[in-house]
């Protein structure tokens, strides 16, 4: 199977300190950390790691950051044949403070607008793309051209129009929480009845139920075969939270390319970009797919024998989380029902806000599920679940000044 991946490749360059500045403070670094980054570039990365040479289509522009790029494309084992030059404006770039002490990263994004590709087409037929929907005019032509016979796996990290739309074209969506609120303005509580709320008005949006939220807190809540459920975030000790998103898209594709339940390819993604946050940067915090493998106990899903150097990580099966609801698929969307296996050592007992049916009649005006209450009578009967609150631990924030973002939206 031939794999495009879609977007603006980036250098994200990291400053490292020890506290975050006030206004008008002087710091003095010594070192900063410069790598390859953006969600497209860091997949694409992560899949010629992992022994897929995917096809990089995005453009750049004509300096060293763009040669850096090159290279580390050539040494990821990814195809840049399709990467283009604009000769008017520079390569993005991501300028990032991080403050070594909490892990939590503050951006500023270095992006031209209107450089976007202007070739469309491949000399080969993809059969899996994914798109970061930071270049709006070459994952639009794949989809014209390519939507019938290629599955896509969109990124989307803001709820403007044009992403909402694309996301509609896609088989599957990896979505940020800020995507998720500003489509539905539904500000999730902590509760179950909170994160249904918001998954059944996804859908009534958008008309499906193929949406994967990244929480802030970094855990995944999806729906598989009317089950809402909710992945928990890895106990880990975070360097550098600026992966995770980027790590996960890239860990998901594979394990969809190799024909994983969603199940199965959201725990992979999952460790995946856990790991990755003991590291500084995006592409070169990719883990081995061998730690990725042994901490996720997915090396039989992937038809692997076991490390004899490891133990095989311990699985357990995924909880209700409100076993009396349950969320329906739309109408003539296939479904998997496959069960979540977790490490125990690594990760929390899955939640799953389970019997909760997102309902998708023909006409989505009449349906109005995400307003009922919730009888949440059953629900302490799911380990470990609580009905008020979703406890967090190492939750991790990032402040964006984003000029990826249209002020004027």
């Amino acid at each position: 199977m031939e794999v495009v991946v879609i977007g603006k490749p980036a250098i994200n360059v990291y400053l490292p300190l020890q506290e975050f500045p006030q206004e008008g403070d002087l710091f003095n670094i010594t070192s900063k950390n410069e790598s390859v980054g953006n969600v497209a570039a860091t997949s694409a990365c992560l899949l010629g790691k992992w022994g897929i040479k995917p096809h990089f289509s995005g453009v750049v522009g004509n300096d060293s950051y763009a040669e850096k790029i090159r290279d580390t494309f050539k040494a990821s084992n990814v195809s840049y044949k399709f990467l283009e030059t604009n000769f008017t404006s520079g390569t993005c770039t991501n300028y990032i403070i991080l403050n070594a002490k909490t892990g939590v990263t503050t951006k500023v994004l270095y992006n031209d607008f209107e450089a976007q590709l202007t070739k469309y087409k491949y000399d080969f037929i993809p059969g899996f793309a994914i798109l970061d929907g930071t270049d709006m005019a070459g994952s639009l032509a794949l989809l014209n051209n390519n939507g019938a016979s290629c599955k896509t796996l969109l990124y989307a990290r803001k709820s403007d129009k044009d992403t909402v739309n694309l996301s509609k074209k896609c088989t599957y969506v990896v979505c940020t929480e800020n995507f998720a609120v500003g489509l539905t303005k539904e500000q999730p509580d902590g509760s179950a009845e909170g994160y249904v709320n918001m998954y059944q008005k996804i859908v009534d949006i958008c008309g499906r139920s193929n949406y994967i939220v990244i929480l802030n807190n970094h855990k995944i809540l999806y729906a598989v075969d009317g089950a809402v459920k909710m992945l928990p975030e890895m106990k880990i000790n975070i360097v550098d939270s600026s992966s995770f998103d980027s790590v996960f898209v890239g860990a998901l594709a594979l394990a969809l390319i190799k024909d994983l339940s969603l199940d199965d390819g959201i725990k992979f993604a999952n460790t995946a970009a856990g790991i990755s946050l003991t590291k500084i940067g995006e592409e070169a915090a990719i883990p081995s797919i061998d730690e990725v493998l042994d901490n996720s106990g997915m090396r039989q899903k992937f038809g692997l024998n076991e490390n004899v150097n490891q133990a095989p990580a311990s699985a357990q099966e995924v909880t209700p989380l409100m076993p009396n609801m349950s969320v329906q698929a739309p109408q003539g969307q296939s479904v998997n029902n496959a069960n979540m296996e977790i490490q125990q050592n690594e990760i929390e007992v899955p939640q799953t806000i389970a019997n909760n049916v997102v309902n998708q009649p023909s006409d989505v005006a009449s349906n109005n599920a995400y307003a009922q209450v919730f009888d949440v009578s059953d629900f302490q009967s799911a380990t470990p679940v609580q009905t008020n609150a979703v406890p967090q631990q190492n939750t991790v924030q990032t402040h964006e000044t984003n000029i990826f973002d249209n002020p004027n939206e």
